[in-house]
């Protein structure tokens, strides 16, 4: 089949199809990838009324607001979201400029006691496949560490004043009991503002059970370069192990969600800048496209950003970059009073993300094998079943499936989800 790139979505279809704030957004991305000019953004902003709450609330929604407000602010939006985007892009700034300083610190920290310790997301990608730290929306601070080294790494981290959200359960569980079957570990501190730092330690790319067969599913611990990050240097992996490990979080994961997903993958894309001859000789390209559809996804990047990325040759799902197109640009347009109950909410949105993640399955026998596993994995108790029954053994901890059952009914009562959720200002 030819490589030829998708056809472009143009901004009438964007705007029949998604919105026009939908469409507004989307320009912004194509504008800072430098597939469309600043000057045609602005004469589309002039040629209809411009929603800017809701163009406002589909950056948030998307988090991409970083890159939108960049180029937004340009356009010279009217009072008072001009002064509203100038002044969340600079409170993000100073956010990620601490998020970075404090990555750079606790890698340092774990490393003077010869512990492994990389940086994972956040500010490793930035640097590595945007050049700007300030660049990317990210909440949380994210490590890779040995899991054998769990143990250590926790008493060095609450030494240092951060506080287990878990501790309680590993205990119970044992350390290597826990991590062997989980995928991370959380602590939390304040900062010097007074504000939450979120600590998540990772030794797997994403749960066991998401990989659906022989797949290599653990982080490389080998340090093939560093970055500088303010004046200290960060050591990082290779380009190619960090965006597998994107990848699969955005994709198999997250479901591809939303345009901060599509973009990382598209600034991944144009760093390495594979030729369509590399998908099937570069081994974790070869990976990622036969296990993990990533051939779908260059072409659901070029869709969406008008760029013109490379597709795999011997490889083409022009159906589900549609989908993944589709999926992306509509879900967003929801509003939480839109979605329904808890209840409703809670498994529209639950069983949505069990299904995008099968779509990047390519064979039907894993597609199906996704679904049992999610199905499976969906009544494991959780940290919040054991503090709930305090279960004495580990016999009574795993009885504690036949509460899963009713999880979803729960949730009308109890929904666990943020954007269902009333804000308790004391937390």
């Amino acid at each position: 089949m030819p490589n030829t790139s998708p056809p472009l979505l143009d901004f009438s279809q964007l705007e029949a199809n998604y919105g026009r704030p939908t469409a507004i957004i989307l320009f912004a991305c194509r504008v800072y990838l430098g597939t469309e000019r600043m000057d045609s953004l602005i004469s589309y902003l002039h040629q209809a009324p411009v929603d800017w709450k809701e163009v406002h609330r589909l950056c948030k929604a998307h988090r991409i607001s970083p890159v939108a407000y960049r180029v937004l602010l340009k356009c010279e939006p009217p009072s008072p979201w001009a002064d509203i985007l100038k002044n969340e892009l600079k409170r993000m700034a100073i956010h990620s400029m601490e998020k970075a300083k404090e990555t750079t610190r606790l890698v340092s920290l774990l490393r003077s006691h010869g512990l492994v310790a990389f940086p994972y997301k956040g500010v490793a990608f930035s640097l590595l496949f945007y050049g700007d730290i300030g660049l990317r929306e990210s909440g949380d601070i994210d490590l890779i560490v040995d899991p054998t080294e769990l143990p250590l790494v926790n008493d060095i981290l609450k030494a240092d004043g951060y506080l287990p959200d878990e501790e309680d359960f590993v205990r119970f569980l044992g350390w290597e009991r826990f991590t062997r079957t989980r995928r991370g570990y959380n602590l939390k501190k304040l900062d010097r503002r007074g504000l939450p730092i979120h600590l998540e330690l990772h030794w797997r790319i994403i749960y066991d059970y998401l990989a659906v067969g022989n797949f290599n599913n653990n982080f490389s611990y080998v340090n093939n370069e560093n970055i500088q990050v303010y004046d200290q240097m960060l050591p990082v992996q290779d380009p190619f192990e960090q965006f597998k490990y994107l990848y699969l979080h955005h994709s198999v994961h997250d479901g591809y969600g939303y345009l901060k997903t599509a973009l990382d993958i598209a600034m991944g894309l144009k760093k390495l800048n594979p030729s369509a001859e590399d998908y099937p000789l570069h081994p974790l390209l070869r990976e990622l496209t036969e296990v993990f559809s990533l051939a779908a996804v260059v072409e659901a990047s070029n869709r969406l950003f008008g760029t013109q990325f490379a597709l795999p040759a011997h490889k083409r799902q022009e159906k589900l970059s549609l989908l993944l197109v589709d999926t992306t640009l509509k879900e967003k347009r929801l509003v939480p009073k839109q979605m329904g109950s808890n209840f409703v909410y809670y498994m529209r949105y639950y069983t949505g993300l069990i299904r995008k993640r099968a779509l990047f399955y390519p064979e039907p026998h894993r597609k199906i094998q996704s679904y049992f596993h999610n199905f499976i994995h969906f009544f494991q108790p959780t940290v919040e079943d054991f503090r709930l029954f305090k279960p004495k053994s580990l016999g009574g901890y795993r009885l504690l499936w036949l509460f899963r059952a009713i999880r979803p009914f729960r949730h009308l009562i109890q929904p666990t989800d943020p954007l269902q959720q009333k804000k308790d200002p004391k937390k």
